[in-house]
């Protein structure tokens, strides 16, 4: 992807495409009221999307494309790489432990079989040992990495709200409201009023690059683009901002396989 950040959209219709061009990828077109300019988005889960905005002229989409043909085959060769990576990591057994790096924190996770009534499963911590429980039936190994997705959730509202709000106060970029996400392609967002969502996923990266995500979408409330003037301000907090954020073009491969699917 080309970018960590993106605009909040607002989908107000979309349309696949049926173009008869061979010499053009598949693609859908997702209508947006909110969207001041045409966007081209690729992840697994959509495949390439064109972001466009409302009374936007279809006709001229598929020249667009043709102009970005490069971006798209070198960022769909990624995520392909991306993909078997995850699948030779053996993403469908369950976790026995959790490498929070941005926390400095290991957790282990310990599985017990127990017989419940409704073949319920709970999760327990206990934080004195870094140790999740996870009881009841195990074999339904989907609800568990259910309830372990629930737990990194909300360690990630916890710890990367708290340092958003330091960061804000020390950088003097005030935002308006908070969302954990768990989105495949992108670590943070902001919108144009201001609304920054974190990426929970960001838990298991180096602290300084979960710094630098923070301190890249708060810039994103003064300058809602990827302009000169907003890397300057990224610079006056991070000025190695550079080499963090190529970085992050390879980040995925220290998220858990199993967290992917």
């Amino acid at each position: 992807m080309p970018s960590i950040a993106s605009r909040s959209q607002s989908l107000t219709n979309s349309q696949i495409n049926l173009e008869s061009n061979p010499d053009l990828p598949a693609y859908t077109v997702r209508v947006s009221d909110r969207a001041k300019c045409v966007r081209l988005a690729l992840s697994v889960e959509n495949g390439l999307e064109v972001v466009v905005p409302a009374n936007y002229d279809h006709l001229k989409i598929p020249e667009i494309i043709h102009q970005k043909r490069n971006w798209i085959n070198r960022n769909q060769h990624k995520l392909n790489e991306r993909e078997a990576f995850f699948q030779s990591q053996a993403p469908h057994e369950l976790p026995d432990q959790l490498k929070l790096r941005s926390l400095g924190e290991e957790w282990q996770i310990v599985y017990q079989q127990t017989v419940t009534r409704f073949g319920s499963i709970t999760i327990k911590e206990n934080r004195d040992q870094r140790q999740l429980v996870i009881s009841g039936d195990i074999t339904n190994v989907a609800s568990c990495k259910a309830l372990i997705k629930q737990w990194l959730m909300k360690t990630a509202e916890k710890q990367l709200f708290s340092w958003l709000r330091r960061l804000s106060l020390q950088t003097n970029l005030p935002y308006r409201t908070t969302a954990i996400r768990g989105q495949k392609t992108l670590w943070g967002s902001c919108s144009s009023d201001r609304n920054i969502s974190l990426n929970y996923k960001l838990l298991f990266l180096e602290a300084q690059v979960v710094e630098y995500v923070l301190i890249h979408e708060l810039c994103h409330t003064v300058h809602m683009n990827h302009s000169a003037k907003f890397w300057k301000l990224v610079s006056k907090f991070e000025p190695n901002y550079k080499t963090i954020d190529k970085s992050l073009n390879q980040a995925w491969q220290i998220i858990p396989a199993w967290l992917s699917l």
